[in-house]
C-alpha cells in the first residue's frame, strides 16, 4: 500500500472533514464533508489538468494563479452552523429562533454571496453591510431571499448610506440599522422623516469583554466601534422621548474575530445580554433581536487550543451551546423574553470553501549564513551582557531606557533567528521555490497580519517530500515570501522539480475568507483565475462549472486612472513606428495588454 504523506502537513488536524489525500498521493476535497463517500472525493490535480485542458469562455487559454471554489463546501457549512443552533435551542430550551447573516466584507465575490443567499433561504438568511457599496450588494441579493431575511447596516453612516437603508426597508427588504454613534441618530430621524419610511434600529454595544491577540486590538472600552452601556441607555431615553421608542429593536455587538475559548463567548453574550435586559425592562424598548456579531473561529493550524491567532479551541456546536446557553440564563433571571439570536459569522463560513492553486517556476538552495552559530553566539552574549544605563531625568528617561532595552532584544531575536537557521540549514538546505504568485494579491493576512495558512503540494503525496522549501513570489519585494507555516516551522517539506513529471502546484488551503477582499496590486499584479467545481455523481466525477480569468494587464493599468489606449498603447506605438520596430512591438503589446500580468508560458527548470 502506497504511503500517505498528508500526515507531514497536519491535514487530519486543520483539514477535516473537507480534505483527504487519495491513494494516487493527490490532495482531494471533499464536497459533503463527513457526508462524502470514498468515491466522492474531487481530486484537486485532475480539476486542475481537466481546466488547464480546456479554455474560458472567450477562448483563452487558462493562467496561474487560480483559485478553486467547491460550493457544495459552503452549502455544508452553512447547514451545519444552523443545525448546530437548532440543536441547541432544542438541547437549552431556548425560546427562540436563530436566524444569521453573512457579512460581505468577508468576501464580496458574486458568487459566494449569491450561493449563501440561495442556501439559506430556508432559513431566512440575510447579509451584513458596511458600506454603501455593500449595502447596494446586499440589496440587489436580498430581492431574491425569504422575505424576513435581515439586512443589518454596520460601519459609520452618512446622510445617503442611511437614506439607502431607509430605501430597502421602504421595498419591503427588513433592514435593521444598526448605530455606532449617538450621532448617527439625529442623521437617522432626519432622513425618516424627509423620506416618510419609519426605520428598524439596532445599536452596537461596545462591550469590555475582549479577547486577547490581534483581532481583539478594536474591542473593549477604548474600541474603535460602539456605545458604552451608559451612552446606550441615552439614545433609548432619547428615543423614548421623542416617541420613537418603537424604532429600537437590536442590540448588536462584535468583540473581534478569532475568538479563542467558549468562556469568552459566553462572557460576552453575558454581558450584551444584561444590557439587552435593561433595555426592555427599564426603558420598555420593544426589543427582539439579539446580534452577537462575528468571532466564530477556524482552526488554522489544527491543534484545536486557542492558543494563538491561528486556533480555536472549539467547533460550530460549541460555540452554539455557548451563545444559546448564556443568552437564555441572563434572560430567564432577569424575566425577558429570549430575543431571536443572530450571528455575522463570516470566516467560519467560507474559509473552507477555496483554495488558492499556485505552480512552482524553480526551487533555488539558499547560500549558507556568512557567520557560524559560535561567532553568532557570542554576539548574543555580548549583547545580552550589557544594560542600557537608566537615565535621571523622569518620564523621558525611562522611555529612552524603555527604548534601548527594545533596540537591544530586537537585535537578539535577529541574532537568534540567524542562528537557528544556520542550525538547521547545516543539516538541511533550504530552497527558495520560486511561485507564480504575489504575496500581496493572493494572501494579504500573510502580509498585513502574520496569519498562517496551511500549505502542501497538490500532487505526489505518495513520495516522501525531501527538500525544505519557502515561498518566493515574483514581485520586487522583500516581503513577498512565505517563509513561516503552520505548525511552527521556518520551512515547508516539498519536493525536487522535475519538469518531466509535470508541474509542480502548492496549495493555499482555508483561505477562502478576506484575502480576495484584501488583495492589492503590488507591482501591478492582480486577482487570479476563479474555477468554480462542483461534485459529480458517479465516483470521483466533478464538474468545472465555471472557469473566469483574473483581470488582464490593461485592466488592471486602467484602475491606476490610465486611459490604457491614449497614454500608453498610441505612445508606444509612436516611438516604436519611429524607430521602424512596430512589427515586432505590435503583438507582443496586444498580448501583454490582453492577459494576465503574471508569468505565462515559463518553463521550470529541473532542480539540480
Amino acid at each position: 500500500m502506497a504511503k500517505n504523506y498528508g500526515e507531514l502537513y497536519n491535514i487530519l488536524g486543520w483539514g477535516e472533514p473537507y480534505f483527504t489525500v487519495n491513494s494516487k498521493g493527490h490532495l482531494c476535497a471533499k464536497p459533503h464533508g463527513r457526508e462524502t463517500t470514498p468515491g466522492q472525493e474531487i481530486d484537486v490535480h485532475s480539476v486542475i489538468e481537466e481546466v488547464l485542458a480546456g479554455t474560458t469562455n472567450d477562448n483563452k487559454k487558462v493562467q496561474f494563479p487560480m483559485i478553486l471554489r467547491f460550493p457544495d463546501v459552503l452549502k455544508v457549512r452553512l447547514n451545519s452552523l444552523h443545525a448546530a443552533f437548532k440543536d441547541a435551542i432544542a438541547t437549552t430550551g431556548y425560546r427562540n429562533r436563530y436566524q444569521g447573516v453573512y457579512p460581505i466584507k468577508v468576501n464580496q465575490n458574486k458568487d459566494v454571496i449569491q450561493d449563501l443567499v440561495r442556501f439559506g433561504h430556508d432559513e431566512s438568511y440575510g447579509l451584513e453591510a458596511g458600506s454603501k457599496p455593500e449595502l447596494l450588494v446586499a440589496m440587489g441579493c436580498l430581492a431574491k431571499a425569504k422575505p424576513g431575511a435581515y439586512l443589518v447596516c454596520n460601519g459609520y453612516k452618512d446622510a445617503d448610506f442611511i437614506a439607502l437603508a431607509l430605501s430597502a426597508r421602504a421595498m419591503g427588504l427588513n433592514c435593521i440599522i444598526v448605530l455606532e454613534m449617538e450621532e448617527e441618530l439625529d442623521i437617522v430621524v432626519e432622513q425618516s422623516a424627509k423620506l416618510g419610511v419609519e426605520p428598524a434600529i439596532g445599536i452596537r454595544a461596545k462591550l469590555l469583554t475582549k479577547i486577547p491577540g490581534h483581532f481583539g486590538s478594536t474591542a473593549g472600552k477604548r474600541g474603535k466601534f460602539g456605545l458604552l452601556e451608559e451612552k446606550i441607555y441615552g439614545v433609548a431615553e432619547r428615543l423614548r422621548e421623542m416617541g420613537k421608542l418603537h424604532w429600537l429593536t437590536m442590540l448588536h455587538f462584535h468583540i473581534g474575530s478569532m475568538i479563542p475559548t467558549t468562556e469568552i463567548v459566553r462572557k460576552a453574550v453575558g454581558e450584551a445580554v444584561g444590557i439587552y435586559c435593561n433595555l426592555v425592562s427599564r426603558y420598555g424598548a420593544p426589543m427582539t433581536v439579539l446580534d452577537c456579531g462575528g468571532g466564530l473561529g477556524v482552526d488554522y493550524d489544527g491543534t484545536r487550543s486557542g492558543d494563538s491567532d491561528m486556533s480555536v479551541a472549539y467547533g460550530l456546536e460549541e460555540y452554539a451551546c455557548s451563545v444559546v446557553e448564556a443568552a437564555r440564563l441572563r434572560c430567564d433571571r432577569s424575566g425577558v423574553t429570549h430575543p431571536v439570536l443572530c450571528t455575522e459569522s463570516g470566516r467560519a463560513m467560507v474559509t473552507h470553501h477555496s483554495m488558492i492553486i499556485v505552480e512552482a517556476l524553480s526551487a533555488i538552495p539558499e547560500p549558507p549564513e556568512d557567520e557560524t552559530c559560535d561567532q553568532l553566539m557570542s554576539k548574543i552574549k555580548d549583547l545580552s551582557s550589557k544594560q542600557p544605563r537608566m537615565a535621571a531625568n523622569g518620564g523621558a528617561g525611562l522611555y529612552s531606557h524603555a527604548a534601548e532595552l527594545q533596540k537591544q532584544g530586537i537585535e537578539m531575536y535577529k541574532l537568534a533567528k540567524k542562528m537557528c537557521k544556520r542550525v538547521t540549514s547545516d543539516a538541511n538546505t533550504i530552497y527558495n521555490y520560486h511561485m507564480n504568485l504575489s504575496v500581496f494579491s493572493l494572501v494579504a493576512d500573510y502580509w498585513g497580519v502574520g496569519q498562517l495558512f496551511p500549505m502542501m503540494p497538490v500532487s505526489r503525496l505518495d513520495e516522501r517530500p525531501t527538500l525544505r522549501g519557502t515561498l518566493v513570489d515574483i514581485t520586487c519585494d522583500s516581503d513577498g515570501k512565505i517563509d513561516k507555516f503552520i505548525g511552527g516551522g521556518d520551512t515547508v517539506p516539498l519536493h525536487p522539480l522535475d519538469p518531466e513529471r509535470g508541474a509542480y502546484y502548492v496549495a493555499v488551503l482555508l483561505s477562502g475568507s478576506y484575502q480576495e477582499a484584501l488583495a492589492c496590486k503590488h507591482n501591478l499584479f492582480s486577482d487570479p483565475t476563479l474555477v468554480r467545481v462542483e461534485g459529480g455523481s458517479g465516483d470521483g466525477a466533478f464538474k468545472v462549472v465555471s472557469v473566469e480569468m483574473g483581470p488582464t494587464t490593461e485592466e488592471i493599468i486602467g484602475t491606476m486612472r490610465f486611459d490604457v489606449r491614449e497614454d500608453i498603447a498610441r505612445a508606444v506605438e509612436e516611438l516604436a513606428k519611429k524607430n521602424n520596430l512596430w512589427v515586432n512591438v505590435e503583438p507582443l503589446m496586444a498580448k501583454g495588454l490582453t492577459t494576465m500580468p503574471y508569468l505565462n508560458e515559463y518553463k521550470v527548470p529541473k532542480t539540480t
